[in-house]
């Protein structure tokens, strides 16, 4: 037992004696370990230090190569836009060098083969056949502005074709001589093959006044002056004649219908003197007062007296018979006057349809360029129109008037009718 503990002693002994060589291993150990780390991280740190650097110079250049991209695609918009510009300005240009060249082919007026050939020529060739031409033309003026007269086809302000004498000053203006409408300033017709009368009417002319119009305005003014009488029944043309004729038939009848309703006027106060007389049972009387009369009134009390004493049918048929005379004689021309109201607009509205058509006949020759020609002439077709309106107002009152004028007879003797028819049958 003691043997053990002593070994236990011993081993107690070794253990302590070997520990302080140990810790100090373990110390230098760490020493080196803590140094190994500092020059790792010092390292890392360095190489981190590097990274950073390197990194940022790779951004920077980055960002100087993006604004660099950036200016170069700016410079080349800029440089598109330019040449767009430069573009657009040269054939702006080429295309007034070709409408100049163009209109200096055209101020030329070269005949069909010249401008055949010129048709894919260069601007160069088409300039030089233009001044040649316009030379040619120049060396022809004197003679194409001498005065030139003779017969040519004219449209009328009324659209009628005539061959009237035309005065050719040149090439600046035609005027024509005929009369009334066919006699004016002249403009080409759109076919080319005849001339149509423009502007305001023009006095007549002799040998000391022409007038010229050089600027062209002057055609185009409308005329300011009214119409007189004559110039307003000849736009009328054929048709106005019958509207005026009907116009002065119905006219004539409403005198005539006028003047017999008034002076033949029934009296209320003639009928009820005769009544008064005929129911005092003064026959005679009454005869000898309605026979002195001459009026519709008059007759129709005659008639009912002379069948006095005559069973009430005979005098019923004697009484109606002169009252259907009477009635008639009332109303009559009334219904041809009615007509003759009725016909003059549908006469005027006739012209103006004709006149119309021969107006689009004049705008399919000439065309629709000028509008106040063709409202002139639109102007003269409605002439007709407004002369059968004039002439059916007037007739149409007066007829509204006579027919209530006859109806105020025809109940006046109606009321005698039925007066005598009682008074004859109370009466011995």
């Amino acid at each position: 037992m003691r043997c053990w503990w002593l070994l236990l002693v011993a081993m107690m002994a070794g253990l302590s004696a070997g520990e302080p060589d140990l810790l100090v291993g373990a110390h230098e150990a760490r020493r080196q370990a803590e140094s190994q780390l500092a020059e790792a991280r010092a390292t890392i740190a360095t190489e981190h230090a590097a990274l950073l650097q390197r990194l940022q110079s790779a951004v920077t250049a980055a960002s100087a190569a993006r604004e660099g991209q950036i200016r170069a695609e700016r410079a080349a918009s800029v440089a598109a836009e330019e040449l767009a510009r430069q573009q657009l300005a040269a054939d702006r240009g080429v295309v007034q060098v070709r409408q100049l060249v163009d209109r200096a082919v055209v101020a030329a007026r070269l005949d069909a083969q010249a401008q055949r050939d010129l048709a894919g020529a260069t601007p160069e060739r088409r300039i030089e056949a233009a001044i040649s031409g316009l030379g040619r033309r120049l060396d022809a003026l004197p003679g194409r502005l001498a005065r030139r007269l003779g017969d040519e086809s004219v449209i009328g302000r009324d659209g009628r074709v005539l061959s009237v004498p035309v005065l050719r000053l040149g090439e600046a203006r035609a005027i024509a001589l005929g009369e009334g409408g066919h006699r004016g300033l002249l403009e080409r017709a759109a076919d080319g093959s005849s001339w149509l009368v423009v502007g305001p009417q023009l006095p007549v002319m002799n040998t000391s006044t022409v007038p010229l119009d050089v600027t062209g305005t002057a055609a185009h003014q409308s005329a300011a002056r009214q119409r007189s009488l004559g110039e307003w029944l000849a736009a009328g043309r054929a048709f106005i004649w019958p509207i005026i004729a009907a116009f002065l038939l119905g006219l004539g009848l409403v005198v005539v219908r006028a003047v017999s309703l008034l002076r033949n006027r029934s009296d209320a106060s003639h009928l009820a003197a005769v009544s008064d007389q005929l129911s005092r049972g003064e026959r005679p009387a009454a005869i000898a007062l309605v026979a002195a009369g001459a009026t519709p009134l008059d007759r129709v009390m005659r008639a009912g007296l002379a069948a006095a004493g005559q069973p009430r049918e005979v005098r019923e048929a004697a009484v109606e018979q002169a009252l259907l005379v009477e009635t008639g004689q009332l109303s009559r021309g009334l219904t041809m006057i009615a007509v003759l109201a009725g016909v003059a607009p549908l006469l005027g509205l006739l012209g103006t349809v004709t006149g119309m058509i021969d107006m689009f006949s004049v705008i399919a020759a000439q065309g629709g360029g000028n509008a106040k020609g063709l409202s002139g002439g639109i102007s003269e077709a409605l002439i007709c129109t407004q002369a059968g309106m004039l002439a059916a107002i007037p007739l149409l009152l007066a007829h509204a008037w006579l027919s209530r004028l006859a109806e105020r007879r025809s109940h006046l003797l109606e009321e005698a009718a039925c007066g005598i028819l009682g008074l004859t049958e109370r009466s011995p």
